[in-house]
């Protein structure tokens, strides 16, 4: 009997083809820039024709109205709580909504790490927008067809479950989900599927691929072995910063890429490429914006604010919504031919500390550490706040003295560390969470 052909994963795929949809990935500044301003005017429109309760009432009260579409900065920004209130006012869905459950052909959720968690309807378009933009990103890692890519990211109604099972297969790439590492046994069995699969490329955080690197020494084997010669997509801020991101490079032997995504944006995740320049972002679908988080006006390039994003060509609109995330925006060209700004996000406005006049976050005292083992730390944010100074928690076997000292000169900000007993701090198996 012959060997039956796989007529679902994409074979015919050029492993050399530097993207995945060259027009949209390299499509010239003037071109993107009216194709987000006609997106921008659909979605406009939508909201006053449908319409949309919960932003023609908002916008109304701001003397807005249909018709003549205004400069983004004069759109008032909508936070997660924004949506949770209308949505409280409202029960269950809110008024907030393009896509009512009876339309929508998708469900998904957030974690809920930064509070109560965000049900995300999903329209046709929003599937197919999500499946397009996570195979940009697939491809702009740089894996291809044939190739294996694991990953320890929940399943059920996150968000990525929702479509990984599409994109991956349109790659042509055989995924591999295993799961959180929850866990230690978890983690043992993970470590014993890829000895045996072995995959081409991970995506982890920092807080996984701690656990697995110990899980593996568990086994008698090396982590490292497994990451040798492979494509490492790390979910760790510190990974934008130069220092961190060579060491680990060097240490488990791979190429480190970033990426950066929301989960209340259908699809919203964009990775580095190989120049590692920031995260290319899908902008036919985005509109992405850095802004100052008083007034809400366009910061400059380079300038740290509020990541704000507004959907364009999607069921599911999102109009200037506050990821109360901070970032900066790069516009200059990149090696690799992609166009449009590139992102990089630095950390949760929540977690910022002004001390001294100087903005510290959970990713600065992780790269000064850096060079000093990385230990693991907790920022405690309430009593920084009122005493003036940065306060935290470190892994140490010292005093703590050596560790002020070095975060005071890295920093500029006056420090107290409190040391604490190595492998205390829990290991998140999913999110690492460096303050509380």
């Amino acid at each position: 009997m012959p060997r039956a052909e796989n007529l679902v994963r994409a074979t015919d795929l050029s492993r050399t083809a530097p993207y995945w949809n060259p027009e949209a990935e390299t499509m010239p500044a003037e071109q993107l820039h009216a194709h987000q301003r006609r997106g921008v005017a659909e979605v406009w429109d939508r909201i006053w024709s449908e319409p949309i309760p919960f932003y023609a009432d908002r916008y109304a009260a701001a003397g807005l109205s249909a018709g003549e579409v205004p400069d983004l900065d004069a759109v008032p920004r909508t936070t997660k709580d924004d949506l949770r209130a209308d949505e409280a006012a409202h029960p269950p869905f809110g008024t907030h909504r393009s896509v009512g459950l009876d339309q929508a052909v998708r469900i998904s959720k957030t974690t809920g790490t930064s509070g109560r968690p965000v049900f995300t309807l999903m329209g046709p378009r929003d599937l197919e927008a999500a499946i397009e933009m996570q195979a940009r990103t697939t491809w702009t890692l740089g894996l291809r067809p044939g190739d294996r890519f694991t990953h320890p990211w929940p399943g059920g109604l996150y968000v990525s479950a929702a479509f990984t099972n599409f994109f991956y297969t349109r790659t042509g790439v055989l995924e591999i989900p295993v799961g959180p590492p929850v866990t230690a046994e978890d983690a043992r069995e993970h470590v014993e599927l890829w000895q045996l699969l072995r995959p081409h490329g991970f995506m982890l955080t920092m807080s996984q691929l701690q656990i697995y690197l110990d899980a593996a020494a568990s086994l008698g084997t090396d982590f490292t072995e497994l990451t040798a010669g492979t494509t490492v997509s790390l979910y760790d801020l510190s990974m934008n910063l130069p220092g961190p991101r060579s060491r680990m490079e060097k240490y488990l032997g791979c190429r480190i890429r970033t990426q950066s995504g929301a989960g209340d944006i259908p699809g919203f995740g964009a990775a580095e490429c190989e120049f590692g320049t920031g995260v290319h972002v899908p902008h036919d679908y985005l509109v992405v914006q850095v802004v100052d988080p008083a007034t809400g006006a366009s910061l400059p390039e380079g300038r740290m604010g509020h990541l704000v994003v507004t959907t364009i060509g999607l069921d599911a609109n999102l109009v200037r919504f506050d990821l109360e995330d901070l970032a900066t925006l790069e516009s200059g060209p990149c090696p690799c031919g992609r166009t449009g700004p590139r992102l990089r996000v630095w950390g949760r406005a929540a977690e910022a500390l002004v001390l001294d006049g100087v903005t510290v976050l959970p990713v600065h005292v992780q790269g000064a550490l850096d060079e000093h083992g990385g230990p693991e730390f907790q920022v405690h944010l309430e009593e920084s706040r009122q005493a003036g100074r940065l306060v935290l928690s470190i892994e140490s076997t010292g005093t703590g003295t050596a560790e002020e000292e070095l975060l005071a000169a890295a920093l500029g900000v006056p420090v107290t560390v409190r040391p604490i007993v190595p492998g205390s701090l829990p290991r998140a198996a999913f999110k690492p969470r460096r303050t509380g």
